[in-house]
């Protein structure tokens, strides 16, 4: 089956729900379908240098990280992916990949800022509005050495991404 038919096929599912079930579906599933096909290489972000060696941690936001997210609403779950870049001394730029329900794939960009730093630490914070049906979807995450973990929350739904690291390695 091609990508373009599973998602239309989940698309035509996802209207089917909302009609049937309109109050019942979670912010994570209609997040996952506004982000959907979303993807991007890391790289420079309004015009902003990229960042190299000048941070006690220049090396803690590189190689692929690996987890899982879970909705705390409904109990929705899935793989989670992810790389990261560091787009400037107070962004960071996160590239998400995952599936839903085991089959729906998506792919999701983020620019997060740095709120905190130290020494083996990084701790990032970012939002995006989904408009108003489901208003703004707000995370929170803390980066060390091999753990990613996080908390999103919106209107609708909140949850938790947790990955460790699985590769080490900057390009």
């Amino acid at each position: 089956m091609s990508w373009k038919r599973i998602k239309q096929t989940y698309l035509e599912e996802l209207k089917m729900n909302l009609r049937m079930r309109a109050g019942t579906i979670t912010s994570s599933l209609l997040l996952l379908l506004l982000v959907l096909s979303q993807t991007s290489a890391c790289g420079q972000v309004a015009g902003q240098p990229v960042a190299q060696g000048d941070t006690v941690n220049a090396k803690l936001l590189c190689g692929n990280w690996q987890g899982s997210w879970v909705s705390c609403k409904s109990g929705h779950n899935g793989r989670l992916r992810a790389t990261f870049c560091r787009i400037s001394k107070t962004k960071v730029q996160a590239k998400f990949t995952g599936s839903f329900c085991k089959v729906f794939p998506f792919r999701y960009k983020a620019v997060l800022d740095i709120v905190h730093e130290e020494d083996g630490l990084i701790q990032l914070r970012g939002s995006r509005k989904l408009g108003p049906l489901m208003g703004t979807f707000y995370y929170e995450a803390t980066i060390t050495e091999n753990q990613f973990k996080a908390s999103y929350r919106s209107k609708r739904d909140c949850g938790q991404w947790n990955m460790t690291r699985v590769a080490f390695g900057c390009n």
